[in-house]
């Protein structure tokens, strides 16, 4: 599976440091966000249910590389491309972008987790149901 999801975010004062710039913590945190609506757009959600309990896709791991400050009232287009490769992770590499130059590179990996009630979340194949909603041409 592989596919592209664009999105823009405004830097808020609240997502600034003491000189203005948009504190690097955010930048993971942005991620986070596109990758949740992209989720959205496929009708899906962070935490899903089936016959057998709740699933989602708990953080791996994320990295993200600075090229150039952002700061308040400045817009991000972030564009995640979306790969899976074993059929239980899925991995989003992300670009930022501000007036068209390139501003942080960044990567998330994520699990398909089952959440049982009593016990620890573990890793199960992503359903064949959200890998087709993951692939799907958005209308």
């Amino acid at each position: 599976m592989q596919c592209r999801f664009t999105t823009q975010r405004l830097v808020q004062f609240g997502d600034t440091d003491m000189a203005g710039i948009a504190h690097f913590t955010n930048y993971l945190r942005y991620m986070e966000e596109a990758e949740h609506e992209f989720m959205r757009t496929r009708g899906l959600s962070v935490v899903m249910h089936d016959d057998k309990g709740a699933f989602g896709f708990p953080k791996m791991s994320a990295k993200c590389d600075f090229s150039r400050p952002v700061r308040q009232e400045q817009v991000l287009d972030i564009e995640l491309t979306v790969n899976s490769d074993d059929g239980k992770t899925i991995a989003y590499d992300c670009q930022f972008h501000c007036e068209g130059q390139p501003v942080a590179k960044g990567q998330l990996r994520v699990a398909c987790c089952r959440f049982p009630q009593d016990g620890l979340p573990y890793p199960i194949p992503i359903p064949d149901d959200v890998c087709a909603a993951l692939e799907k041409v958005p209308s």
